[in-house]
């Protein structure tokens, strides 16, 4: 059920862009009619071929095809264009199901047309306003317009939909751009690069572009996606390494997933890369994978270990480093899982290095680790509160954690103290 917030921000933005639908409506060339329906089309079937990244969000070839619309037709037709090709497209999800105008929630539709509407209009205006003429030749003297108009239709359509997150998830709107749009701004330069040359090419020799062009990116998209696929699978064979290892260890069931969430909060802090966070979060899944080859008995034992058991408990992170050094993708990350035991003053396990020697990707595994088990049931003891959790962390600065990881983990915690909870 959307709250009373959400409800009056669709409104808004679906009376906004309506009105600017309509205006265009009112203010088509006759000539133009059959190049628009064209046009339409080409959007409906660029904004039906999304490609997934996660199973929420998707990228499409759909942002070339509306720019292409912006800067031949104008702001007010290359509005329409986007607005219609945004309402009669038909994507299949990633569980199979195929949607369209007749299946999706009323609102929804109106909503995506209308915040799409206002994107490309308002950066059509932008491009017209700065000197940009439609339908007119763009290198060189009307290039920077070009792109102007490419950044002001990505950033309203990023902060609009930005905006309707944040108010759905109750989250900030800044922890919602860096998380889930950060990554699309090299698919963005891609794409308005892409859509001006496209332009250009059909300014000059008409509809025949598309296929000396449409053709390509197709390409482009098919070989992305069998990029895509064969991640998905690499992360399938980690979840399934991953459940494999719960299903063994009862009381640390959901713990990989856990510990990869507050890993990746503390990648923030550190200003690593997507790609380093990425290889982080994999870390974080498999840092117990040495596990795997503990009995359960010792694993779920309810008492006291032995001085025996825990010798055999504490052997997990050089195995889980023998499982996955030979795996190339990974070698880098299998020392993270090595180290993830080792302390800051050097009393840790299996080396027994201190302080810089401890690869900051280890330590940010560490106190990932750590604190999940504190806030989460073991056989030996019940869950402590977050807050006694936190207070425990912060107690073993300079001998369990250094104190920039430290220094970090206490910012994380205060702006995501909901992401921190133990989730089974």
């Amino acid at each position: 059920m959307l709250n009373k917030r959400v409800k009056i921000y669709i409104s808004i933005i679906i009376a906004l862009g309506l009105s600017f639908i309509i205006y265009s409506i009112l203010n088509i060339p006759i000539n133009r009619i059959v190049d628009i329906i064209l046009f339409v089309f080409f959007a409906a079937l660029a904004e039906s071929m999304p490609i997934y990244v996660t199973k929420e969000l998707a990228v499409s070839v759909a942002f070339a095809i509306d720019l292409m619309a912006i800067l031949i037709f104008g702001p007010y037709q290359g509005a329409l264009i986007a607005s219609l090709g945004m309402t009669f497209r038909f994507p299949k999800y990633p569980d199979g199901r195929r949607v369209h105008i007749f299946n999706l929630p009323y609102y929804k539709v109106l909503f995506n047309a209308s915040q799409l509407a206002l994107s490309v209009g308002i950066g059509g205006l932008a491009y017209e306003y700065t000197g940009g003429i439609p339908a007119t030749y763009i290198y060189p003297r009307y290039l920077l317009s070009a792109v102007l108009a490419a950044i002001v239709y990505y950033l309203l359509n990023t902060f609009i939909v930005a905006i309707l997150l944040s108010l759905l998830l109750n989250k900030s709107f800044k922890y919602i751009l860096t998380k889930d749009f950060k990554w699309m701004i090299p698919n963005f330069l891609f794409l308005a690069f892409l859509g001006i040359i496209m332009s250009e090419a059909f300014i000059r020799i008409g509809y025949i572009s598309f296929i000396l062009l449409f053709i390509p990116l197709l390409m482009i998209r098919y070989m992305f996606k069998l990029y895509m696929d064969s991640k998905q699978s690499y992360y399938d064979t980690i979840n399934v390494l991953v459940k494999a290892l719960d299903a063994k260890d009862k009381y640390t069931a959901g713990h990989s997933k856990n510990v990869e969430k507050i890993a990746a909060l503390l990648c923030r802090e550190f200003g690593l890369s997507e790609s380093q966070t990425e290889m982080v979060r994999i870390a974080a899944l498999l840092h117990d994978i040495g596990k795997i080859g503990v009995k359960e008995e010792v694993l779920n034992k309810p008492g006291k270990l032995t001085d025996e058991e825990l010798s055999i408990i504490k052997e997990h992170p050089q195995k889980g480093y023998e499982i996955l050094r030979d795996v190339p993708a990974l070698k880098e990350a299998s020392l993270w899982v090595k180290y993830h035991h080792e302390w800051y003053d050097g009393s840790g396990y299996p080396d027994g290095i201190k302080g810089d020697e401890i690869p900051l990707e280890a330590q940010i595994l560490s106190l990932a680790d750590v604190f999940d088990a504190l806030v989460s049931d073991r056989p030996y003891r019940k869950a402590f509160s977050q807050e006694e959790a936190y207070k425990i962390i912060l107690e073993h600065e300079r001998t369990q954690f250094s104190p920039k990881i430290i220094n970090a983990f206490k910012k994380a915690f205060e702006k995501n103290r909901e992401e921190f909870k133990h989730d089974i």
